[in-house]
């Protein structure tokens, strides 16, 4: 997801001869698409079947503890959750299935928006009440109260119940359990305190994917995957994001720059995980919804705190549509190349086509904000209709 939203979006840009980065980049992604099958839909819908299964399953055990089926619904359901939120952003209406009964999820039809997030919603506060704050696993990458709250949080904050945002983000902040990190070389570790949730690596011979595929194989060689222009230029001079998370390697007199908060491309040993939420995302939810209370000193607090870790002096203005703009930014900067955040945003914000028409040209088209539903699930399933523009 990192790197094809982000191709999609105004972040990345691609020096591979690999043709399905150049038609996500060109928002001319075909139905057809391998990736978009595999690595979208159908890798997706694979892990909401088995929490399904799983949910199912559990509902039915008499030979596990409470305590224990508690904790293994409240993570299905956070997964399951996960699952949809990304699959309704990136594809609008989808089919919302709940069982793993065949013959009645085989020809489903595309369920709206609404009631997408509606089963989400349930699914979350479910998981929120049936989960326990503690991490099961030494580099939280099982899933605790405070995951299922991080994704409610976003949840809020997309359907705009800004009390909502607030007080969910404001319940992790609070909890003690997490910290902002001041070294921001090594935040992306798997030991951080700014982590909430993260993903192990599947292959345990290696790092992330994003390690993997955006840095250079060596040091005269030139990237995958670099920064756009766009990304380069939003930084101001002494953001120390900048200088910690963008690498670059100079080939033939040529500067190309990439992204580098995963640092470790080694397969010798393992030291990072792929991290999902993290706590600066709750301080910039948290300043959003604040912004849209009208609580212009909260939002402030809170958006100073991530800049004051970035070493940039604190912004005091009182104006709410500049105060926006800064937060929007803050995302922008914070958030690059990390699991889509930039796609999603402006799509939330109705940002779409005022940013990229100037950058994507005709390119471009409103139709691109939703990717294809694949070509193979339509022939499969004949009450599944394509996305307009495909």
């Amino acid at each position: 997801m990192t790197i094809y939203c982000g191709l999609s979006a105004d972040e990345l840009i691609s020096e591979s001869s690999i043709s399905e980065y150049n038609s996500f980049y060109k928002n001319a992604v075909d139905p057809t698409s391998t990736i978009l099958n595999s690595q979208f839909w159908t890798a997706s819908y694979r892990v909401i079947y088995r929490t399904n299964a799983i949910i199912e399953g559990l509902s039915r055990s008499s030979n596990i503890t409470s305590a224990k089926k508690n904790t293994f619904l409240g993570e299905m359901k956070t997964i399951r959750a996960f699952s949809y939120f990304s699959l309704v952003n990136i594809f609008g209406e989808i089919p919302l299935i709940t069982s793993t009964n065949y013959a009645v999820n085989d020809q489903k039809p595309r369920t709206s928006i609404d009631s997408v997030y509606k089963q989400i919603l349930t699914d979350l506060t479910e998981a929120v009440d049936l989960l326990p704050e503690y991490y099961s696993s030494p580099f939280r990458s099982r899933i605790n109260k405070y995951t299922a709250t991080a994704l409610l949080a976003r949840l809020y904050l997309y359907r705009k119940d800004w009390e909502k945002a607030e007080k969910s983000s404001s319940n992790i902040i609070s909890s003690g359990m997490y910290s902002l990190p001041q070294n921001l070389e090594t935040m992306f570790k798997n030991t951080g305190n700014e982590t909430i949730w993260q993903l192990a690596p599947t292959n345990e011979s290696y790092n992330t994917s994003e390690a993997a595929k955006f840095i250079p194989s060596s040091p005269g060689s030139v990237p995958r995957l670099l920064l756009t222009e766009t990304i380069l230029n939003i930084f101001e001079q002494e953001d120390l994001r900048k200088t910690h998370w963008i690498g670059s390697n100079v080939v033939n007199g040529n500067i190309y720059y990439f992204p580098y908060k995963y640092k470790n491309r080694s397969r010798n040993f393992i030291d990072e995980y792929t991290i999902v939420f993290r706590l600066a995302e709750q301080y910039l939810i948290r300043a959003e919804a604040r912004m849209q209370l009208d609580n212009i000193e909260g939002a402030l607090e809170d958006i100073n705190t991530i800049r004051e870790r970035a070493g940039l002096p604190h912004l005091s203005t009182t104006s709410k549509s500049e105060l926006a703009n800064a937060i929007q930014k803050e995302r922008q900067i914070e958030f690059f190349a990390e699991f889509g955040h930039r796609w999603f945003d402006l799509k939330r914000t109705a940002s779409l086509d005022q940013v990229l028409s100037p950058i994507k040209g005709t390119d471009w088209q409103s139709t691109d904000s939703l990717y294809p539903i694949p070509f193979n699930e339509i022939l499969y399933n004949s009450a599944l209709l394509q996305n307009a523009g495909y």
